[in-house]
């Protein structure tokens, strides 16, 4: 015992199974520098539907030219207007093309919404734009970090179940010693 503290330290393979888990927490979220893949992002209008009280709903998606996934995160090159959606787009870009990536519910005095990645630009209208057929999938999963927060979760959970159980050992081991040593 380090400094007669009466605590014990964590075993090797648990402080190095806890540096793991937050090492791939970061690299998971860390996003990635747009400028080091070659190609482009060009975000897209899926569809929009009208709602009965007269707001309506814009689906957007995106092209990804680049050879793997990347983020932007929201800020100037991630960025929707009018600024009450800002927040509702997604920062990480597959490759490839994703259409209905996330949705944002309009108001009717708001005719036209407006998404800008790395300087492109996709403008949903709420008169012109393509309407959404019953059989358009909306998202379910939110802007993709979704797996990331499960992950961090479960190493949580499984890092206070090991903690509590060392406890539990540890408690039910001193009456034992005490006896032994009486």
């Amino acid at each position: 015992m380090a400094g007669g503290t009466g605590r014990r330290r964590a075993s090797r393979g648990t402080r190095l199974g806890v540096v793991a888990a937050i090492a791939l927490a970061v690299v998971l979220g860390t996003p990635g520098a747009a400028s080091a893949h070659y190609g482009w992002v060009k975000p897209l209008v899926t569809c929009v539907t009208p709602v009965q009280d007269g707001s309506w709903t814009a689906a957007f998606g995106y092209t990804n030219t680049t050879s793997s996934a990347f983020s932007v995160a929201r800020g100037r090159n991630n960025d929707m207007v009018p600024d009450s959606f800002d927040g509702q787009q997604t920062t990480r870009f597959e490759a490839g093309t994703r259409q209905a990536v996330f949705t944002v519910r309009v108001p009717a005095s708001v005719k036209e919404v407006q998404w800008q990645v790395l300087g492109v630009y996709g403008i949903a209208r709420r008169d012109t734009s393509s309407r959404c057929p019953s059989s358009t999938p909306l998202p379910a999963d939110g802007n993709g970090l979704g797996m990331v927060i499960v992950l961090v979760a479960s190493g949580t959970v499984a890092g206070g179940s090991a903690w509590v159980a060392r406890r539990r050992r540890e408690r039910g081991a001193q009456p034992v010693a005490a006896a032994a040593a009486g």
